[in-house]
């Protein structure tokens, strides 16, 4: 019971803290009951939605002509509430972009029944209300990345693994969405990723615990070495589903493995010890993440469309110490406030 509790504490935060909403908001909860941890995300919000105008569907259970026909009638910047044992689909998009460009705000919670109920409790903590923490780190990780600096991950045994030059603009991922006009984000939240500039900056070594398998499911395995030679990785000393994706990757795209995105995940309900095996969710753990593959929504003009971009893996490291520039900013398995 305290569990459940504390979810509706932490859903009732977003809705309010976050979303901001006021009680002219129509809110529209969609849900599935399809495992565990999706019927007590919809027990959750459909307690805390009581005070508000609101209707709920089980996204099963109606035709979708019904569902469409419902969403064109929504009132105007409505709160919509996706409650998703696998990722809801009407379109070829996924749904909280249709509503999003429709003008709704959204809460997103997807592929919950990739979360296993051993890891409910870790789950129900990343939802934590933490966006002053997140504002915080994301402007003091921006604010050191202006400019040529030199990321020094440092990694067990003395293994190190460095990063030489500008960066891209961060994006980051609080839950703070003042000035903006709607809302929408996937939960659990707290991120702020970047990338080279030069993508043949990145040398050296990583440790790696953990990474999402064919399966989208996260192994997580014994830590392992990664070697990185000018943004491409060499060598491994990974398992065979680490290699399997590799192999993937060569097969497809054109035969090197390309590291891209430098994650800086925040959220401290996550880390090495307090796991979630769905990986979207997991990236936002508080340490560092890189990706493997040539594909990037955020930064895809940096590399010729003519070249096929169609991987984007991550890789959950295990690290040490992490300074930006000679300053620490990750140490002893925390952020430096």
């Amino acid at each position: 019971m305290e569990r459940e509790l504390q979810l509706q504490c932490h859903v009732a935060d977003i809705i309010e803290k976050n979303y901001c909403i006021d009680k002219s908001t129509f809110v529209l909860l969609v849900y599935d009951s399809r495992c565990l941890l999706s019927r007590m995300m919809k027990s959750a919000y459909e307690n805390v939605i009581l005070g508000y105008t609101h209707e709920m569907i089980d996204f099963d259970l109606m035709k979708e002509e019904d569902f469409l026909k419902r969403l064109e009638v929504l009132p105007v910047h409505s709160l919509v509430i996706l409650v998703e044992s696998g990722s809801f689909r009407t379109t070829k998009h996924r749904l909280r972009a249709d509503l999003f460009q429709a003008g709704h705000s959204v809460i997103e919670h997807a592929r919950l029944d990739h979360t296993q109920d051993s890891e409910i409790g870790n789950y129900i903590d990343a939802l934590r209300y933490d966006t002053p923490y997140y504002v915080q780190m994301c402007e003091k990780i921006s604010g050191l990345l202006v400019g040529k600096k030199e990321i020094v991950v440092e990694s067990v045994g003395g293994l190190r693994f460095t990063i030489d030059s500008e960066y891209e603009e961060g994006i980051k991922n609080t839950g703070d969405f003042s000035g903006q006009k709607y809302a929408s984000a996937g939960f659990p939240i707290g991120e702020i990723f970047t990338e080279a500039k030069q993508l043949d900056a990145l040398n050296g070594t990583l440790v790696v615990f953990g990474f999402p398998g064919k399966d989208h499911h996260t192994q997580f395995v014994e830590p392992f070495e990664v070697e990185v030679v000018r943004g491409k990785l060499v060598r491994h000393t990974g398992p065979a589903g680490f290699q399997e994706m590799i192999t993937m990757i060569q097969t497809d795209e054109p035969g090197e493995v390309q590291l891209r995105e430098i994650g800086f995940g925040l959220n401290r309900g996550l880390g090495f010890e307090k796991r979630i095996t769905e990986p979207t969710g997991f990236e936002r753990f508080a340490g560092m993440h890189f990706s493997l593959g040539l594909k990037h929504d955020m930064y895809r003009k940096k590399i010729s469309r003519k070249v096929l971009q169609k991987f984007h893996v991550d890789m959950f490291c295990l690290v040490e110490r992490v300074t930006i520039g000679g300053v620490v900013v990750f140490e002893k398995g925390k952020y430096v406030e």
